[in-house]
């Protein structure tokens, strides 16, 4: 990249006049003020304890946290100003060509600034509520505590394998108090972290770890998502924002916190088709490496629920694009094909050392009672849960779930894609039967959705999902691909007046306009009914109601910018805008934004913790906290109670010798643990959590040394507690074992 072809870029961009320049600097002037005005009317509003103080204290109390709101909300000022003040076309077309570099530099600010969007302030309100600096809470949003599998489970996990004897070796000591596998979460340093490529905490530490996995994955996602909806909408700049924005920022990508297999999915697809279409050898190597790492990446993603209905999903985009570059195939030579092997063997080492060094995992949960028995066959969803979720993506209801607002069923599960389902696949079926014109890609595509659609509603023959591994999907989970394929088939579908606006167009008189506009009515009409009506289930009424308006709106205009075959460009983009827009909000109102790691290492029990926990052959455990546990592992004390992502077999053999309650323990889980006078027992709370009774008599069995209470313990006729720590409603005890009793 030359220094003179970027100078010339934006000199055409800005046309650097006097006056210009002067626009320039009064747009980034009021872009600073209104920054700096948003900040403590924001933090007045959210009557938080921290950051802003009213306009009369703005400077006086200014602070870092402060800092960090204003950088936000500055650059999205400047970002809205700043289309007033130049060529909109030159600005986007600048931006295109050097969105890599934007890319690149947006992730190294963010890393460098540790931000990432954990739900780790949920810590703040069980462990030491109020205790901490400032950046316990979020810059922006507000934490989830749905997100429990992400803030409790993965986050807590990935952070213990820097304790211990041998950090970030292939064991750890912390997680579970017993020898734990580092290789699911990507946490040790060996071949396979090649299928990892934005964990660089082993490099710079858990605060830019943290950051650079959230923020990479997520630009990662968009830049590829963006690639491949530029493939299919035949080069269309504006469809592939769009379609980068309705899958990177939908409810269903959001509230499941990254889903591992979509963006390396797309990113194998996108790496596959460039390496085809490439000249030169260097981009066709490069490309080989990058199709063997998302590759990789979503193998070890080892959720075969999402992985098993999208690698069907992706091998049929496969087929499209060797079919329709077969041209090119053809020419491959040797070096192509030493490319392509290359790319085999680095997927082989790299999936191969995974497994290895995962096979304690992947056995113990095969032979879990939950999930390593489950099985499906599918069939039995619930029609308005369909219909919700394929029709609009559950998009207008999740974006309202603030605080209070969410009454009932799961967030994640209610989350899903705006695709305007079925309108984009009836349009395309019609369109390739009045032609007689075959398009490859939304057949394979429509073909797909039928047969998950049969799955999904009605269900297959055992024989049939046992061979095809559907059995290892479920109905939900298939249905989140299968929106997915929605996405793909609306762009598609909008795409095709821009590549064919030549052909005699449909929209010929008055009279069929009028008929055009009349179905969009009422089609629109039904679609933004559905969103109205089945989101009453889960959120407030006096929430889902100020969605209507917009809904219907919105989405009568991008049905009929899809039958609108003459391509009315203001409809057309009006439509592209809604749906970027859409799904922007629906980002911003999801996800908190978080400095840092604050939450867990600012707390003073977070120090005490760490003068106390240099044996990992001193065991901890939380009473009546499955939040203590994880904040124990996360500051490296080796706790039994902690999340069994696998099951601690070893361990709950020695409290249960006959195998009573295996079906309980047996299972991923949370623990949640009492003391009791009685024998010791497990009680299943729901399929992913269980109580463990425990007697004080086996405590020293299971060598607890150190319990986090948040109520205080009195000695028993077996063992003596002696307090060490007391602060903020959470409390450490020693325990001592009476002998000869």
């Amino acid at each position: 990249m030359r220094f003179e072809s970027i100078k010339n870029d934006f000199s055409g961009m800005a046309r650097f006049e006097s006056h210009k320049m002067l626009s320039v600097s009064i747009v980034v002037i009021c872009s600073l003020i209104a920054a700096f005005l948003a900040e403590p009317i924001l933090s007045m509003l959210l009557g938080e304890r921290f950051g802003g103080g009213g306009f009369a204290n703005i400077f006086s109390n200014f602070s870092l946290f402060n800092a960090y709101r204003v950088a936000f909300a500055f650059v999205g000022v400047l970002f809205v100003l700043i289309h007033f003040i130049v060529d909109i076309k030159v600005f986007y077309n600048a931006v295109f060509k050097y969105r890599y570099v934007i890319a690149v530099t947006a992730f190294f600010l963010l890393v460098i600034g540790q931000i990432h969007f954990s739900s780790i302030a949920m810590f703040d309100r069980h462990i030491q509520p109020g205790y901490g600096s400032e950046f316990v809470n979020p810059i922006f949003g507000w934490p989830r505590a749905v997100r429990s599998d992400e803030w409790m489970v993965q986050t807590p996990i990935q952070l213990a394998a820097q304790f211990g004897h041998d950090a970030f070796g292939r064991y750890n000591e912390i997680v579970r108090g017993t020898q734990t596998e580092n290789m699911l979460f990507g946490m040790y340093l060996g071949i396979a972290t090649f299928a990892f490529p934005f964990h660089i905490f082993f490099l710079f530490g858990a605060e830019y770890g943290v950051s650079a996995h959230w923020v990479g994955t997520l630009i990662m996602t968009f830049m590829v998502s963006f690639e491949l909806m530029y493939i299919i909408s035949d080069k269309n700049k504006l469809l592939a924002v769009v379609g980068a924005c309705l899958i990177t920022f939908s409810p269903f990508y959001q509230w499941w916190s990254f889903p591992g297999f979509l963006g390396p999915g797309i990113g194998a697809v996108v790496c596959v088709y460039y390496f085809i279409k490439s000249e030169t050898r260097l981009r066709k190597l490069l490309f080989a490496i990058g199709s063997a790492t998302f590759f990789s990446q979503f193998v070890v993603t080892l959720y075969p629920a999402w992985q098993v209905p999208a690698g069907y999903l992706f091998v049929g985009f496969l087929i499209w694009i060797v079919i329709e570059n077969w041209e090119d195939v053809k020419k491959f030579g040797k070096y192509e094909l030493l490319f392509i092997g290359f790319a085999l063997a680095l997927i082989s080492l790299a999936v191969g050392t995974f497994i290895i060094n995962s096979g304690g995992y992947i056995t113990a949960i095969s032979n879990t009672a939950f999930p390593g028995a489950r099985q499906t066959y599918g069939g039995g969803a619930e029609l308005g849960f369909i219909l919700n979720r394929w029709a609009n993506g559950g998009v207008f209801a999740p974006m309202t779930a603030f605080e209070g607002s969410f009454v009932g069923s799961n967030v994640s599960e209610f989350g899903g894609m705006f695709s305007l389902f079925p309108i984009p696949i009836l349009y395309l079926s019609y369109k390739m039967i009045r032609t007689k014109n075959v398009d490859l890609l939304s057949l394979i595509i429509i073909i797909f959705t039928i047969v998950m659609g049969l799955y999904i509603m009605i269900g297959w023959p055992l024989w049939l999902a046992n061979i095809t591994l559907m059995s290892f999907s479920l109905q939900t989970r298939a249905m989140d691909v299968t929106l997915l394929a929605q996405v793909f088939l609306l762009v598609r579908a909008l795409s095709y007046r821009h590549a064919q606006r030549d052909e005699q167009s449909i929209l010929k008189t008055n009279q069929t306009k009028v008929k055009y506009i009349l179905f969009t009515l009422v089609a629109g009409g039904f679609l933004a009914y559905v969103t109205l009506h089945f989101s009453v289930v889960a959120f407030e009424y006096s929430i889902h109601q100020i969605f209507y308006v917009p809904a219907l709106i919105g989405i009568t205009v991008t049905i009929y910018s899809i039958i609108d075959y003459s391509r009315t460009k203001l409809i057309f983009r009006t439509a592209c805008l809604f749906m970027i827009i859409l799904s922007t909000v629906t980002w911003m109102t999801i996800h908190p934004i978080m400095r840092g790691l604050d939450a867990l290492y600012s707390k003073p029990l977070s120090y005490q913790i760490s003068e106390l926990a240099t044996d990992t052959d001193e065991k901890w455990i939380s009473l009546h906290s499955v939040q203590g546990s994880a904040f124990l592992i996360a500051n490296g004390a080796s706790t039994i109670s902690s999340s069994n992502f696998y099951p601690n077999m070893e361990l709950w053999s020695l409290l249960d010798p006959d195998g009573v309650y295996e079906e309980v323990y047996n299972r991923y889980a949370h623990v949640s643990v009492t003391l009791t006078t009685e024998a010791t027992s497990f009680e299943l709370l729901v399929q992913d959590h269980f109580a463990l009774h425990l007697s004080y008599r086996d405590l020293a069995k299971i060598g607890v040394t150190f319990i986090h209470a948040l109520d205080p313990l009195d000695d028993f006729e077996t063992v003596s507690f002696t307090l060490l720590y007391d602060e903020g409603d959470s409390r450490i005890y020693r325990v001592h074992n009476i002998q000869n009793y």
